[in-house]
């Protein structure tokens, strides 16, 4: 321990005597070299942890890929007639959002359902998710940008919904301009990353 606590002093004298000597204009980041120096041995310069999920909230907007989705609520339903009709033992979980894309060309609906996920329910999904166009329960395959789309992306679940509350994840999806080891350049790719995440009641109709 004594060694220890000398070598400490002498590297913090030396960097102190170094902060000293040098211009006004570079004492502020020296000053703080001398402090990382200083509680090195007792983790100074251990590395940041990276930061968790960025969080979802109802009327927030998060970045999914190309588009800017908010969340207004999460409902269970026994159907969603037309569009989505399961067995009377299944149930349909519809995360009821707002959709804008951002970008300037038309682009995949799938970039948003393959990257939007539900857990906490202690069922199966056993078909979707879907997106749906709420007025006319029309099935969206491409979204047109520029334009804010209130959309209903549906989950069928082998049984009804345990609990009173959903959380909603949503991927990393980052864009690919260039890849000359695929055919699929200027494409928007999922990466193995949870980027936002919330929790929201669960809705009840029947």
């Amino acid at each position: 321990m004594g060694e220890n606590a000398t070598a400490g002093r002498g590297v913090l004298g030396r960097a102190r005597g170094f902060v000293k000597g040098r211009p006004a204009s570079q004492k502020v980041g020296g000053g703080v070299a001398a402090a990382l120096l200083a509680s090195a041995p007792f983790g100074g310069l251990a590395a940041v942890p990276e930061p968790g999920p960025e969080p979802i909230a109802k009327g927030k907007a998060v970045m999914v890929g190309p588009y800017e989705v908010v969340v207004d609520q999460v409902v269970e339903l026994p159907d969603l007639k037309p569009a989505v009709s399961p067995e009377p033992s299944e149930r349909v979980v519809v995360v009821d959002m707002k959709v804008t894309l951002t970008g300037d060309r038309p682009e995949y609906a799938v970039t948003l359902t393959k990257n939007v996920s539900l857990t906490g329910g202690g069922v199966e999904v056993v078909d979707g998710p879907d997106l749906y166009f709420v007025e006319d329960a029309t099935r969206m395959s491409n979204i047109n940008p520029g334009l804010t789309y209130r959309l209903a992306l549906t989950y069928t679940t082998s049984g009804p919904w345990q609990g009173d509350s959903v959380t909603v994840s949503s991927n990393l999806v980052e864009f690919r301009e260039e890849d000359k080891q695929t055919l699929d350049p200027d494409a928007w790719v999922a990466r193995d990353k949870i980027q936002s995440r919330g929790t929201f009641p669960l809705v009840r109709r029947s």
